[in-house]
């Protein structure tokens, strides 16, 4: 088997297992909490060349911006949210 073959071998399972994830009936692990590390620009400055003038961001830091992720155990596709909602609400009498 040459290269060529090769490539377009392993191309195919390729395929074929992103069309396995596709049509995956996803049964998903229980949602963790999964920060992110963001860049985020701070300050202001003006930068000029010729007549042309326009502003940008002194610096950059990173900042850990809230999201969650979950798995499916069947085909270990990952997704992930930033979003939350209220699932449930309970009253109970105070005394």
């Amino acid at each position: 088997m040459n290269n060529q073959e090769e490539i377009n071998e392993l191309q195919s399972k390729i395929n074929q297992l992103k069309n396995n994830i596709s049509n995956c009936k996803h049964d998903w692990t229980e949602a963790k909490y999964d920060p992110e590390t963001v860049k985020e620009g701070y300050g202001y400055k003006q930068v000029a060349q010729g007549s042309d003038v326009w502003g940008e961001y002194e610096g950059y830091r990173d900042v850990k911006k809230s999201r969650w992720s979950r798995k499916c155990k069947v085909c270990g596709h990952i997704q992930y949210t930033d979003k939350q909602e209220i699932v449930e609400v309970k009253k109970q009498p105070k005394f």
